[in-house]
């Protein structure tokens, strides 16, 4: 899937969201989606430290790749869902930074 189609997608559940769960202006959504991130992104770390066996033995015991993945895909999902409440052409910001990531460390294309 192109990060396009991903965008097109998660516009969709950006509209579903809203609402089903209303805020008071778009700063407060953007406050939301910021904070949904940190959430997501902490789950992705604790399933990331599971898979490193630094968690307790509980968790070890229920670990899954897929959860990893899972995890993964919601902070994905979290960052785009928070660019497009930011009005933030998804696509071409990251095509901006791969190209200047080029060419700080003097990639080839």
């Amino acid at each position: 899937m192109k990060i396009k189609d991903l965008v097109k997608e998660y516009e969709k559940i950006s509209v579903f969201l809203n609402s089903k769960w209303p805020l008071k202006n778009s700063d407060h959504k953007v406050f939301a989606r910021t904070m949904k991130i940190m959430e997501e992104l902490g789950e992705l770390s604790d399933e990331i430290l599971t898979s490193m066996n630094l968690q307790r033995n509980t968790k070890i015991s229920k670990f899954s790749r897929e959860n990893v993945e899972d995890e993964f895909a919601d902070v994905l999902g979290s960052l785009i869902l928070l660019g497009i409440e930011l009005n933030i052409n998804v696509e071409k910001v990251m095509k901006k930074k791969i190209k200047f990531t080029r060419a700080r460390f003097e990639m080839d294309e």
